[in-house]
């Protein structure tokens, strides 16, 4: 016998390490009900788990390989009721990372950064009031002689806010300027003759084509900290009247006053807009930084075009020039609504893609998801990151969802059409 040739039985022969994902969910049970599963190339699930509220986990998938990538899918299902009908409705967001590398941080928190405030304002000393603005802003009353000139408007802001009004006829408008300012209320009353006049005739933005563009501009105080000044219109009530334009006039507070008391140290502006170009055209994105107001927005100079679609859950795409990544959208109205979204790399060229199976699980809780039952018709948007070139920096941004403004940071432009 040689013992010489014996076995240890103790010594293991080294594994890889598992497949780990990290999640920090942000969110209590009561908000949303989030679930995640990992699936292979071949849309097989390999794992699913129910997330639980403000708590974080770890996702890990055993006997993998070091350097697998599998699709990771986020399901977000929110029961809600239909203000004053007594009717409940469910959604269902999925988003769908494709080839994920191991030891990806997801966080799930609202990135919303601004700040809601009941504006309630009184003008006084004019003969005529003729037109007002608040940007960021919903109106609930306008100043009218009928109610004394008072104003009621509900306005998005990250600590400032202002007014514009044209009054006895006079062309210029006037404005006043509120910061800081917190809490869920503010009122006060002005006195025109105390308002500051802009002289200095407005920045003019052409855009590439008429639609009913829905834009934000603001002034960009500091970036970092999410300090703004919006510079737009006043905000538009949920179904309303859609105005058509293709040339946007942004107005500044301090541009015309030279003894103006208030200064307004832009550091840069954002501009942050989408538009639908018709039938024919497609939907246009931007989300950009600029230390200048640029006259015309950048245009795409890459495209994309379909081919044909194998079943309802598939989707073929040519590529024409350079970008980053595909955003792929399927989608069901109705109850419930449903919104799937897959984030899949760029490839010069013909790039397919084929949703992946859904879990047992999931689809028992959500009968709609089993057979991918969607409308007709995917969303196809094309996406160029200026300050990006790496579609796995990109994902990264979209998982760790720290930063609300990280697409204006890396100079976002998106091209998109329906197939």
């Amino acid at each position: 016998m040689c013992y010489n040739c014996q076995k240890d039985p103790g010594v293991q022969p080294p594994t890889a390490p598992p497949y780990t994902l990290y999640v920090d969910n942000q969110f209590n049970a009561l908000q949303h009900r989030f679930a995640l599963f990992l699936s292979d190339a071949d849309g097989k699930v390999l794992a699913f788990r129910w997330l639980m509220g403000n708590d974080t986990a770890i996702v890990e998938l055993p006997g993998t390989t070091l350097g697998d990538r599998f699709d990771c899918t986020i399901a977000k299902i929110t029961a809600f009721e239909a203000p004053g009908s007594g009717v409940r409705d469910t959604t269902v967001q999925l988003t769908t990372y494709t080839q994920l590398p191991s030891g990806e941080a997801i966080k799930l928190q609202d990135p919303e950064y601004r700040q809601l405030i009941n504006f309630n304002v009184k003008f006084s000393g004019m003969s005529s009031f003729d037109s007002i603005i608040v940007p960021e802003g919903l109106t609930f009353a306008r100043p009218l002689p009928l109610n004394g000139h008072q104003g009621q408007y509900q306005v998005y802001h990250t600590g400032a806010l202002w007014a514009r009004v044209q009054i006895n006829g006079d062309p210029h408008w006037r404005f006043t300027m509120l910061r800081p300012i917190s809490g869920s209320t503010l009122a006060t009353e002005i006195e025109v003759s105390r308002m500051s006049t802009i002289l200095a005739k407005p920045t003019k933005i052409k855009f590439p084509f008429v639609a009913a563009w829905k834009y934000q501009v603001d002034g960009v105080f500091d970036s970092t900290a999410r300090r703004f000044l919006p510079l737009g219109d006043l905000r538009r009530a949920p179904g309303g009247a859609e105005v058509l334009f293709d040339e946007l006039q942004v107005i500044e507070p301090d541009a015309g006053d030279p003894q103006i008391s208030i200064p307004l140290p832009y550091q840069l502006y954002r501009l942050h807009a989408n538009g639908d170009g018709g039938p024919n055209a497609y939907r246009y994105y931007i989300d950009r930084l600029y230390s200048k107001l640029p006259g015309t927005a950048p245009i795409p100079s890459f495209d994309i075009a379909p081919t044909t679609l194998a079943d309802k859950r598939s989707v073929a795409v040519q590529c024409v020039g350079n970008f980053d990544l595909l955003s792929l959208n399927w989608s069901k109205g109705g109850t419930p609504n449903i919104q799937w979204e897959a984030l899949v790399r760029y490839a010069n060229g013909l790039v397919s893609y084929r949703l992946p199976d859904v879990p047992d699980a999931l689809a028992t809780a959500i009968p709609a998801l089993k057979n991918h039952q969607f409308d007709k018709g995917v969303r196809v948007r094309a996406e160029s990151y200026e300050q990006f070139s790496l579609f796995d920096a990109i994902i990264r941004q979209h998982l760790q969802n720290y930063d609300p403004l990280w697409r204006a940071r890396a100079g976002y432009m998106g091209r998109e059409e329906v197939y």
